[in-house]
C-alpha cells in the first residue's frame, strides 16, 4: 500500500508526460495566446463558477501558473497537441487530503480541438500520475449536470458517478447541480 510520496519523490516526479497525441507540461509565457484563443469565448466558461473571461483574466491565469510551485501536490498542465505544437487544453491533479490520498482533477480544452479524444487522453495521464507518482488512492471531480461532454469524459476513463450534488455551486447568479464522480486506485 503506497502512502504519499517523499519531498524526495516528489522531486524526481517528471516535470512533462506523454501520450500518444499530447504532451502535458508545464505552462509557458508563449500559451498566453492560445489560452486567449478559446478562454474568451462563452462555449468555455459557460458551465464554469467564473464570470465571462477577458484577455485581462487570461493573462492572469497564465501569470498564476507561472509562478505556482510545480510538484507540491498540485499540477496544473498544459495539454499540448504535439501535432500543432501549442496549447490546446489544460489539465490539474491538486492532493485535497494528503492523510486520506485523495485528490481531484479539472480539465478544459480549446472547443475546436474537442471531439478528438485529447482531453479524454489528457485526463486519463494525469490520473495515471495521481495514482502511480502521486500515491492517491482516490481521485474525485464534478461537472455542471447539463455539461454532457465533461461527465461523459469521466465515464470514459472509469470513473463512476457517486452522486449529485444539489444546488453545489453558484454560478452567475444561479445555483448549479453538479455530478460528482471518482476512481480509486484499485480501479485502474
Amino acid at each position: 500500500m503506497r502512502g504519499r510520496p517523499s519531498e524526495r519523490a516528489m522531486m524526481s516526479i517528471p516535470k512533462e508526460f506523454r501520450t500518444d497525441r499530447l504532451r502535458l507540461r508545464p505552462f509557458r509565457g508563449e500559451d498566453l495566446a492560445w489560452l486567449q484563443a478559446y478562454t474568451l469565448e462563452e462555449a468555455f466558461w459557460t458551465f464554469l463558477p467564473l464570470e465571462p473571461q477577458t484577455r485581462e483574466s487570461a493573462a492572469a491565469f497564465l501569470d498564476q501558473r507561472l509562478n505556482d510551485a510545480w510538484g507540491e501536490g498540485e499540477f496544473h498542465c498544459a495539454v499540448e497537441n504535439l501535432e500543432a505544437g501549442h496549447l490546446i487544453g489544460t489539465v490539474r491533479i491538486t492532493e485535497q487530503a494528503p492523510k486520506h490520498r485523495s485528490g481531484n482533477i479539472g480539465y478544459a480544452i480549446n472547443p475546436r480541438f474537442g471531439g478528438h479524444g485529447y482531453m479524454t487522453e489528457a485526463v486519463r495521464e494525469i490520473l495515471k500520475v495521481g495514482i502511480r507518482e502521486l500515491g492517491l488512492h482516490r481521485i474525485w471531480a464534478t461537472a455542471d449536470v447539463e455539461n454532457t461532454a465533461s461527465w461523459r469524459l469521466m465515464e470514459r476513463v472509469g470513473m463512476e458517478r457517486e452522486g449529485l450534488l444539489r444546488q453545489h455551486q453558484l454560478v452567475r447568479g444561479e445555483w448549479r447541480d453538479s455530478y460528482l464522480y471518482s476512481v480509486l486506485s484499485g480501479d485502474t
